[in-house]
């Protein structure tokens, strides 16, 4: 099931609405030259980390992007998917891949909305953390706003949860290494 641009913007624009009615930060960027979709911004809700007066950087955001998944046209659909997306952005150099890959394995099997995987990202030198969650939809409706927020709200806890356990790890890899 394929939506138009209009379709795309619409919805992503009641659900930025929503999220902002209910103190989550969010913004639609359209489709341009750097998404390559119509894209919603949000900002998981775990800031706290930023205390007032403190400087603002990267690793203090905690930033996830979700758009609509285009369904093969020739395949009958009775619902539509939106796509959360985030990379965590934590030192794992002292860890190997199979570290990662089995710690990554443990906290799939706890967090409660989406998935934790490690692998390749465009523009980036080394492979990295990544998060996604996906909420179904009943098709020719708006999604569930409540789902929606509650979603982000678990996936706040599910980055800083995965970004600790990340720290932790390669701290403790490195004393035993005497790095």
């Amino acid at each position: 099931m394929g939506f138009s641009e209009q379709e795309k913007l619409e919805e992503l624009e009641y659900l930025r609405d929503f999220l902002n009615d209910v103190e989550i930060a969010s913004e639609v960027i359209p489709k341009n030259q750097i998404f390559e979709e119509s894209t919603l911004l949000i900002c998981l809700p775990s800031v706290e980390d930023i205390m007032e007066g403190d400087e603002v950087v990267p690793e203090k955001m905690h930033v996830a992007s979700a758009y609509l998944l285009d369904l093969d046209d020739t395949e009958k659909r009775l619902a539509k998917y939106l796509l959360f997306y985030t990379q965590i952005k934590t030192d794992i150099s002292a860890l190997s891949t199979m570290e990662v890959i089995l710690l990554l394995n443990e906290l799939n099997r706890t967090v409660r909305v989406g998935h934790y995987f490690f692998g390749e990202v465009d523009g980036e030198e080394a492979p990295m953390v990544q998060y996604r969650a996906t909420i179904t939809g009943a098709d020719g409706e708006n999604f569930d706003g409540g789902l929606v927020a509650d979603t982000i709200l678990e996936m706040g806890v599910g980055y800083d949860m995965v970004k600790d356990k990340l720290m932790q790890a390669n701290e403790d890899c490195r004393k035993r290494k005497g790095i």
